[in-house]
This record gives structure tokens, C-alpha cells and sequence, in this order.
């Protein structure tokens, strides 16, 4: 099974936010090399980091769940190493320790008083999942069909 990651306004309020507003600060100080091409390679950093953590997709086959992100590869959870798997909603008053908060989505580590602290590969909150490996650490991630995604793994972990 395969669910697509569909993203909030809010990512995508963001993300066109923060690239139109590179573009326009190299724009403005292409005139002071100094800046620009700091601010440059600031753009080209982050816009790369952005895209390299940003999910696409989420997919269950026989032995494992992925998260398809744009640039990396998948990431890959196999059933055998998880240890619990439900929905769930990550707190807006969450702590962002090191990631986005909406620029390509919701990736990086985060802290929320309910789930602990996580990495995150989501894009919207309302679509959310919680995966609990067995060697704790836990990833919040998000798709389309988040309850189909968590039947399919909790049939496949009994």
C-alpha cells in the first residue's frame, strides 16, 4: 500500500514564504557580492536540506513501512523492529529542537509533552502516525491514508 503526503496550506504558505523571500533578499543585495553570495549559499543550504528531508510518500510492503523522501532515499522501518504503531496528533506548542517547522514540511527533531521527544517526517497534523521502534526512538509521519497505513502495520506486527 502506498499513501501520498499531502501537505498543509501551512507548509505551503511557508515554503513559497521563505523562497520568495530569498529570492528577494539575493535580488536586493546583488549588488554587494559580500551579501549576496552569503546569502546565496544560505538559500542554496537550506533549500537543499528542505528537499532531502521532505516526505513524499508512505509505503507498507510484506516486511517494512517507507517514508519516500524527495532527494534521500527511503527511509525504512521493518516490522520487526517496531515495537508499537498508532494515529496521533503532534502539538503546534511542540518544541522544534533542530528542523523545519513548515519549510518542505515538518522534519527534524522534535519535543511534544504527549509523544516525547521524535523525528518528524510530516506535513500535515491532521494526517499523523507515531511509530515506536524497539530501541525507542519514535518518528512521527504523515499521508493520506494515516488509519489505513497504521492497520496495515498493526495487522503485520501480530
Amino acid at each position: 500500500m502506498k499513501s501520498k503526503v499531502r501537505f498543509s496550506a501551512y507548509c505551503v504558505i511557508v515554503t513559497v514564504a521563505v523562497v520568495a523571500l530569498f529570492l528577494i533578499g539575493i535580488v536586493a543585495t546583488r549588488h554587494q557580492s559580500d551579501k549576496c553570495i552569503g546569502l546565496s549559499v544560505i538559500a542554496v543550504v537550506t533549500t537543499l536540506a528542505g528537499l532531502f528531508y521532505c516526505p513524499m510518500s508512505v509505503s507498507t510492503d510484506s516486511n517494512s513501512v517507507k517514508i519516500h523522501r524527495l532527494l534521500s532515499g527511503c527511509k525504512t522501518f521493518k516490522y520487526s523492529d517496531i515495537e508499537a504503531v498508532d494515529t496521533c496528533y503532534p502539538s503546534a506548542g511542540g518544541l522544534r529542537l533542530c528542523g523545519s517547522g513548515g519549510f518542505f514540511g515538518y522534519w527534524g527533531y522534535f519535543s511534544d509533552i504527549l509523544i516525547g521527544q521524535y523525528f518528524g517526517y510530516y506535513a500535515d497534523r491532521r494526517q499523523c502516525l507515531y511509530i515506536k521502534l524497539k530501541n525507542k526512538k519514535q518518528y512521527v509521519i504523515s499521508c493520506e491514508n494515516h488509519i489505513e497505513i497504521v492497520k496495515t502495520i498493526q495487522r503485520s506486527l501480530k
